[in-house]
């Protein structure tokens, strides 16, 4: 694992709202900062990368969790609440359901 992905999720989370927010947009930005590349990169040459550099989508998203959890003051609650409302509606849809075998 790359000791720098903590530092660079760190900057990135305290100074964009956005990334709070949205993991995607954390990803692309840590990545963006990470490793030498522009947005016409192929994106199979950042994985190349994200691999020689240590670095996963997994380690991005849990230094984000830890992040939150350590300043709860910037936690942002709508998002929250949206997730464990979409979780529930999934799980309502889904839970029901019995695979047929023919």
């Amino acid at each position: 694992m790359n000791k720098n992905i903590k530092k660079t999720v760190y900057k990135i989370l305290q100074e964009d709202s956005y990334a709070r927010e949205d993991d995607w947009y954390l990803i692309q930005q840590t990545l963006m900062q990470m490793l030498p590349c522009n947005s016409g990169t192929a994106f199979g040459q950042v994985l190349q990368g994200m691999k020689v550099q240590g670095i996963s989508f997994e380690a991005i998203t849990r230094q984000r969790r830890k992040f939150l959890e350590e300043n709860p003051q910037l936690r942002v609650e709508n998002v929250e609440k949206a997730r464990r409302e979409e979780e529930e509606n999934y799980y309502l849809e889904y839970s029901k359901h019995i695979p047929r075998i023919d």
